[in-house]
């Protein structure tokens, strides 16, 4: 793996302990129990696509724009 692929995957493995975070967070602002923290993924994950549908700006835009973010070296 060179450099510029192992920084890409710390990044995502970085994106992905703080989207995990997050998740964890809205979970205990519901009041969700451990119990019950596999079903507030998924029903949440329905939420958040219904929320991407509903954005004003497309998904290609927005992808876009994120992808202009990364440079990795």
């Amino acid at each position: 793996m060179d450099v510029k692929e192992a920084n890409r995957a710390e990044h995502a493995r970085m994106l992905d302990a703080m989207i995990l975070g997050v998740m964890v967070s809205r979970a205990a602002a519901e009041g969700v129990d451990g119990d019950d923290f596999d079903a507030f993924k998924k029903r949440h994950l329905l939420t958040i696509k219904e929320a991407s549908k509903a954005h004003p700006m497309p998904i290609d835009e927005r992808l876009s724009k994120a992808k202009a973010k990364y440079r990795f070296s």
